[in-house]
């Protein structure tokens, strides 16, 4: 089977996932209980954890345009904002992550860079916003009052949490070589075509097809925007601008914990974020119906909320963070429908220090 076809595959699988997960998260509930606590919700602090919500999206887009501008200087902030709100808002409405793809080839032309360097860009983006996450959620299992998990799943997950930290770190310190082995593999084969014994059948795959010089171009560009790790004062600014925008998210969730009347423990709404937003990297229908909620419910629980409460919590943190960016997002979209943006400058400056 092609790789197309088990893409489309996931789609029955994540349509299965949701629906375990609302009925895991409906399971039980009082809706007496769950109608009063939504009733109960105070609009006036809504507009607040709005305003932390549209912060966090700008630091974010400063962050992506920080490493943009890294390799092309002169491009502007503002080139960044309709890719950026785009991306996310196709994200929420179509599967397997679409809005990721429509960032790395929709918009070269306007971000002035190749897809391969967005799409690094992009992966430096995904690890520091998991490194981030593991670390509220590292922080959020250890505050647990005792009993609520099994010390052994605590312990268990404690070390796994560790491990990917681990992990995190191991990969932001390799990943402008893995960067460059498209590249030094090429440069291998090229090295030996004076014997044609010499070619193995995948050099001969390359070259037959004349892919060699793209594989080649694209695994440079990809390589440049993996090496803005290296530089560590860049590193720490981005790791800063990463712990900013998680802050501002967490804000949106303290808010409407208040706002509900939450009865929780300060840490809960920040391991509820946590326990959440990592859910959806967990398979399932577009705008993570059902993981996210199921997930962000129980982070919330552990710390001493009710079932209704923490559940209705989910919800209103859920539509909050997905009606608004959806509607921006698309309306940001709009302008680019029908517009050629696959164009890319070739001469893009080198990656610097």
């Amino acid at each position: 089977m092609n790789s197309t076809g088990a893409r489309w595959l996931k789609l029955p699988s994540g349509v299965a996932t949701t629906a375990g997960f609302v009925w895991l998260l409906a399971r039980g509930l009082d809706l007496a209980v769950l109608g009063q606590a939504f009733a109960g919700l105070s609009v006036s602090l809504v507009p607040i954890a709005l305003t932390f919500l549209v912060v966090g999206w700008a630091v974010r887009i400063v962050r992506w345009w920080w490493m943009l501008c890294a390799l092309e200087p002169a491009l502007p902030l503002g080139a960044c904002v309709g890719p950026f709100l785009a991306g996310m808002a196709v994200n929420n409405v179509l599967p397997l992550r679409a809005g990721d793809a429509l960032r790395v080839v929709g918009f070269c032309r306007q971000l002035r860079s190749p897809a391969a360097r967005v799409a690094g860009t992009l992966v430096i983006e995904r690890v520091l916003d998991v490194a981030v996450l593991v670390g509220l959620f590292f922080l959020g299992l250890l505050g647990l009052p005792d009993g609520v998990f099994p010390g052994g799943f605590v312990v268990a997950v404690t070390w796994l949490a560790g491990c990917v930290v681990a992990a995190v770190l191991i990969l932001l310190l390799f990943m402008p070589w893995l960067g460059r082995v498209p590249e030094r593999l090429l440069a291998k084969g090229s090295s030996s075509r004076s014997s044609a014994e010499g070619f193995s059948p995948g050099r001969r795959f390359f070259t037959a097809r004349r892919w060699a010089q793209a594989v080649s171009r694209h695994g440079v560009h990809l390589a440049e925007a993996l090496s803005l790790v290296r530089a560590p004062r860049r590193m720490l600014a981005l790791i800063g601008l990463s712990v900013v925008t998680w802050a501002c998210e967490g804000a949106v969730f303290v808010i409407l914990a208040l706002a509900l009347g939450a009865d929780a423990a300060p840490l809960g709404p920040w391991f509820s974020l946590a326990a959440g937003t990592l859910a959806t990297t967990i398979p399932s229908t577009p705008g993570y119906i059902g993981t996210f909620d199921w997930f962000a419910a129980q982070g919330l629980a552990a710390y001493g909320a009710s079932a209704e409460v923490a559940t209705a919590f989910a919800l209103t943190v859920h539509a909050l963070l997905w009606m608004p960016s959806t509607v921006v997002g698309l309306l940001c979209l709009l302008p680019f429908v029908g517009v050629d943006q696959s164009g890319s400058r070739e001469d893009a400056p080198q990656c610097v220090s």
